[in-house]
């Protein structure tokens, strides 16, 4: 445990009183994928809220709505007054095929490309030695949200072939279906991810020990708790080449917001960048403090291995640079070409940028 001092979180209030003659109070809702961003370090501190409270606004999580909101919206966006912050694809595919959004932050990931994995008494040392080879891949059964895990290992499945002189037709894909509908429910994103473990993550592993496929991809925490089990090894580790576009995978994180409750309320988007550019910048001065709080949201990681993410990645700061456009583009066009979307769209158009200025303008006064 660090024993760097932790800012003192932000007291927790009531929502603002209303008299007759008071502005009605701003309902903002929000979500948060378990990853390593700083709006969920703003959660934590209190800085969110203690932000949107700023300009008149009450924040409420998804997971404490009524039980009849449910968490699809976590997915498709489709809540009023919404942001939602953490993997590229459901953001890409909300806003391609159900709501309205504007993209206002993204956030690097560090090592975040992933690894093919294989049964250690397999035989096989390399990609190419998985020629005419099964691969599993997992399919989720849950037409309510798009299926973000099976992108993100698809995409690195052709890439790993690629990269050792294979194509998808050397090798079968074996689908793993899955019925993908757990429903949590907590006061913030830290009730409900710590010490989680998603079960989509059982599905393939558990084809690969039995014999049903012989390789899958697994990003990196996962690789190294079953490697340590002496039963499987990793072949392709993606973040070892120099080339960065092998990283997008559901990453740049992304943060959206609804387009009309940005047109109505561009003072709480702002008040929303203002948190996460507080806590960005606190996480890159204070790395070993913030993995302690970072891993409170982080299932599948221990804390050694958000240490060390919390050490490599260079920059918390949500930002709206042109690398991390690139890479969001680069996302999109994937999920395009593999049917995972219907529409195409202009992701520099989907950017606004002025909602990260005024909250950068506003944070140097």
């Amino acid at each position: 445990m660090s024993t760097a001092t932790l800012p003192t979180p932000a007291a927790a209030t009531a929502a603002p009183a209303q008299s007759a003659d008071a502005a009605p109070v701003i309902q903002a809702n929000y979500t948060i994928c378990p990853v390593l961003v700083a709006s969920n370090v703003a959660v934590e501190l209190g800085w969110l809220e203690e932000e949107i409270r700023k300009v008149g606004g009450n924040l409420n999580y998804l997971g404490a709505l009524p039980e009849s909101v449910g968490f699809l919206p976590h997915f498709s966006h489709k809540l009023d007054n919404f942001f939602r912050d953490g993997g590229n694809i459901p953001a890409i595919w909300a806003k391609a095929d159900h709501t309205d959004t504007r993209l206002i932050g993204l956030t690097a990931a560090a090592r975040s490309a992933g690894h093919i994995l294989v049964r250690a008494d397999s035989g096989v040392h390399t990609v190419a030695g998985l020629r005419g080879r099964k691969f599993g891949l997992y399919r989720s059964l849950n037409a309510g949200k798009v299926d973000f895990w099976r992108g993100t290992g698809e995409r690195a499945i052709e890439l790993a072939l690629a990269l050792h002189g294979l194509a998808r037709k050397d090798v079968e894909i074996l689908d793993l279906d899955h019925d993908d509908d757990t429903f949590r429910r907590g006061g913030k994103p830290s009730e409900i991810f710590k010490d989680d473990v998603p079960s989509f993550a059982e599905v393939e592993v558990n084809a690969l020990a039995e014999g049903r496929v012989d390789a899958i991809y697994s990003w990196p925490g996962r690789s190294r708790r079953l490697e340590a089990t002496g039963t499987f090894k990793v072949i392709e580790d993606l973040d070892r080449h120099p080339d960065w576009t092998l990283g997008v995978a559901n990453s740049p994180w992304t943060i959206t917001v609804n387009t009309a409750f940005s047109k109505e309320h561009p003072e709480v988007v702002v008040a929303y960048l203002r948190a996460a550019i507080r806590a960005g910048r606190w996480v890159n001065a204070n790395r070993a403090a913030a993995a302690d709080i970072l891993q409170r949201v982080a299932f599948g990681l221990d804390i050694d291995e958000v240490r060390a993410y919390v050490a490599t990645l260079p920059d918390f700061v949500p930002d709206l640079s042109a690398k991390n456009l690139a890479g969001i583009e680069i996302e999109k066009q994937f999920l395009l070409s593999h049917g995972y979307i219907s529409r195409d769209f202009d992701v520099k158009q989907w950017a606004a940028p002025e909602f990260l200025e005024q909250a950068r303008r506003s944070l140097s006064a």
